[in-house]
């Protein structure tokens, strides 16, 4: 994924904020619900994101049962509610009157900054686990935006601009 979109470098994540904020968000409520939820879960739950999304990019069915577990799975779903029209009802509704996803280029285009977002946040889990130990991530994000992250379980999104524009 990272040859296909790219990826964001250490120090550059200001300008991806606006997608990265609701996916972290997701990731903070839904671990403070359940602390079983850890770092390693949320590297499972990324990469169960990057595999649908190339599921619907190539579209392969991909068979993620084995690797499913009720942690990761419930952080996958947070974050692909953050970005992914096919999973968040609402953010369909808003880019169905804008018609702009039904081609393999607009799909990718739209996708561009959800996968960047997510392998920056995983490059950053991997970094606080190593440092931190399973906690590290939340912690860290605890540390930086946890008075900004509302205590209640609705899952916050972030719809791209640019997509919804005729």
């Amino acid at each position: 994924m990272v040859q296909r979109f790219g990826s964001i470098k250490k120090g550059e994540e200001d300008s991806h904020f606006p997608l990265m904020f609701p996916m972290e968000s997701n990731l903070l409520k839904l671990h403070r619900e359940d602390e079983k939820r850890d770092s390693r879960r949320a590297i499972e739950a990324i990469h169960i994101c990057l595999l649908t999304i190339d599921g619907y990019l190539t579209d392969t069915e991909y068979d993620l049962e084995p690797f499913i577990s009720e942690e990761n799975q419930a952080l996958a779903e947070g974050l692909l509610m953050s970005f992914d029209p096919f999973s968040n009802e609402e953010i369909r509704t808003i880019l169905k009157e804008s018609k702009r996803l039904d081609s393999a280029e607009q799909l990718e285009a739209y996708y561009e900054e959800p996968v960047k977002c997510l392998l920056r946040i995983e490059r950053s889990i991997e970094m606080w686990l190593k440092a931190r130990g399973t906690d590290g991530y939340f912690q860290y994000i605890e540390d930086l935006m946890g008075d900004t992250v509302k205590t209640d379980t609705r899952m916050e999104y972030m719809v791209l601009g640019d997509m919804t524009e005729n």
